[in-house]
């Protein structure tokens, strides 16, 4: 739909009617065990080694992930690659077959998987699509929008050269990125205060990576982001809890096949906590009380509650539920934690390795 309707999607699906999406306040407090490869201290999360430490990654303008593709289809991820080039070549209209495309594309992939182009650019509404080109405006001046894009691409590529390794897998950029955000973002508790319109207006994945704070849909959304620039699977997800009647975001990643849910927003000011890493459906139930059955994953105004759709039933990372990472060895693939029951413990991630 148009982009009149993000105010619906972020506050119907994800309550950013700014009564939901609370930072959970029984997460387990945070350890400074001393590490071996990844520090769960106050510095940001690095990697130590003798090797080159830093990854190699260049920005992706189009990212997106296979959950979207399959529910948008794909005519609307061609348009969306037509107004991605369009609006970095700084022109005012792309190529799209339909106006439905154009009204679902341009209310939707922006705020998923580009939040400089979502603050920034918006819908020419009625009457934009015509003979199979559809224009779109800028919010600001083409010269400033050009700065600012070499600013946000210096800042998404800094986060994941200095976090993540060339040769990282899957499973290690999932959980790297999580101990960053763990670490180097707070929740943003003042956000609750603005108006559902004040809120649509100010809040966005995009100035997550500005003010180093956020609630769960900029978080979860600036998560994905970074996660889909590093080549991971990913997308979003939410429902509204039984617990608190509240919504909540969090992102749903897709590793060897099989989906989990992660919730960074969770984790954020609780250093090594791992109580919201690649959970299971029922685990995501029983942290929230989030029904699988009303869950919404991928884009979430089209299809509504849609996890019956989706299945996140692999539970080989139940171990680390609950516990607090003290160190992590990449080249070993083992993660050494404190267990729930605060007993030390090695988990064997070599099949995710």
């Amino acid at each position: 739909m148009k982009k009149t309707i993000i105010s619906l999607l972020l506050t119907a699906i994800f309550a950013v009617s700014i009564s939901g999406c609370g930072a959970n306040t029984n997460i387990p407090s945070e350890t400074t065990a001393q590490t071996t490869t990844v520090e769960t201290t106050s510095e940001p999360t690095t990697t130590e080694t003798t090797e080159d430490p830093r990854g190699h990654y260049e920005f992706k303008p189009v990212v997106m992930s296979s959950i979207f593709k399959d529910i948008m289809g794909e005519d609307m991820c061609w348009a969306y690659t037509n107004y991605i080039n369009a609006v970095m070549a700084k022109e005012d209209s792309f190529e799209v077959k339909s106006v439905h495309d154009y009204d679902w594309m341009i209310g939707q992939f922006p705020s998923q998987f580009h939040p400089l182009y979502f603050v920034y650019t918006e819908s020419n509404y009625d009457g934009a699509y015509k003979n199979g080109r559809a224009t779109f405006q800028y919010k600001i001046s083409k010269e400033e929008l050009a700065a600012k894009e070499t600013e946000f691409e210096k800042i998404v590529t800094d986060i994941l050269n200095e976090n993540l390794r060339d040769d990282y897998s899957d499973f290690e950029k999932v959980l790297a990125l999580y101990l960053y955000f763990a670490e180097n973002y707070t929740y943003d508790y003042d956000a609750l205060e603005l108006d559902p319109i004040e809120a649509d207006k100010k809040l966005s994945s995009y100035r997550f990576f500005f003010d180093k704070k956020g609630i769960c849909f900029e978080c979860s959304g600036a998560y994905n982001f970074l996660l889909l620039q590093a080549g991971v699977d990913c997308t979003s997800g939410g429902g509204y809890s039984h617990a608190g009647k509240d919504g909540h975001a969090w992102s749903y990643v897709t590793i060897n096949g099989k989906n989990y849910h992660v919730d960074p927003t969770w984790v954020m000011g609780k250093p090594g906590d791992l109580s919201y890493l690649m959970m299971t459906d029922s685990k995501r139930e029983q942290e929230g009380e989030f029904k699988k059955s009303e869950m919404s994953i991928g884009c979430h105004y089209k299809e509504d509650h849609n996890g019956d759709k989706y299945n996140a039933d692999d539970d080989f990372f139940a171990p680390l539920w609950g516990g607090t990472l003290t160190s992590w060895d990449y080249k070993k693939n083992i993660i050494y934690y404190i267990d729930k029951d605060g007993n030390e413990a090695t988990f064997d991630y070599s099949k995710f390795g």
